[in-house]
């Protein structure tokens, strides 16, 4: 009964860490848009595109941007 309530575990640990794993490889839940394709930014502002601010987030994305779009 011990060895079956251990291999209970350590399927769940594995499954947590495998889960985690995934989501941080870049699952990205919101979807992006193409916009301006190669458009930078710096401390000058945006180059190659509409001006247009916020930071990035955890994706590589505009976080509060419209369109919602990555880089």
């Amino acid at each position: 009964m011990k060895h079956a309530k251990k291999a209970v575990l350590a399927i769940i640990a594995v499954a947590t860490v495998g889960i985690g794993a995934v989501n941080a490889d870049g699952f990205n839940p919101r979807k992006a848009v193409a916009f301006y394709s190669g458009h930078t930014h710096d401390e000058t502002g945006t180059s190659g595109a509409p001006s247009h601010g916020g930071g990035l987030d955890s994706y590589g994305c505009h976080n509060k941007s419209v369109p919602y779009h990555c880089h």
